[in-house]
């Protein structure tokens, strides 16, 4: 990984990225850091056996930290309300106030609808759509007060594309907080 650019453009800004423990959103964490970011890289998934996919938001930390940039690692399950609000409160307490948002956790089943369980789509909702809310509201009282910021609402490409087979409802939704 190349080296931190601590007079990038984003020097000196506070940026939250949930969903950060691989993918897009451990990309969009590291691209941040290297830009000069003070990163929270944010999800559930703290340690490798904590989930079948690959990543974790300790290692993530590390490639940004290894490369000489600043992160921490908040574990968050954004389908958990009291996470939802301890996740601002901690970063704020951490770095200062948020400059950047980037709402990209998500959570997904590929089931047909008949078969869909009422929790499961509870807890997409809860992750899709009440998560990017209810941070932004925790952000953009310090936001306004400091002047902006910015605030990232990541969806998939079923929000304008939908399949038939997907039960979602939800990346429309994120699609429109755009």
């Amino acid at each position: 990984m190349a080296s931190i650019n601590n007079d990038g453009v984003l020097a000196g800004k506070v940026a939250v990225v949930t969903g950060a423990s691989r993918g897009i959103g451990e990309a969009i964490a590291v691209r941040f850091a290297m830009e000069g970011a003070r990163v929270v890289v944010s999800a559930r998934t703290v340690e490798e056996a904590d989930h079948f996919l690959p990543g974790t938001i300790k290692a993530t930390v590390k490639k940004i930290t290894d490369a000489g940039g600043e992160a921490v690692a908040i574990k968050s399950d954004l389908a958990v309300a009291e996470d939802r609000e301890s996740l601002i409160k901690e970063t704020q307490e951490r770095f200062g106030p948020v400059d950047i948002l980037v709402n990209n956790a998500a959570v997904t089943w590929f089931v047909p609808v008949h078969d869909f369980s009422e929790k499961r789509f509870r807890t997409m909702m809860d992750v899709q759509v009440w998560a990017p809310f209810e941070l932004a509201q925790a952000c953009l009282p310090s936001m306004l007060e400091q002047g902006g910021g910015w605030i990232l609402n990541i969806s998939s490409h079923a929000a304008i594309h939908p399949e038939a087979r997907a039960p979602g409802g939800h990346g429309g939704t994120v699609y429109g907080m755009c």
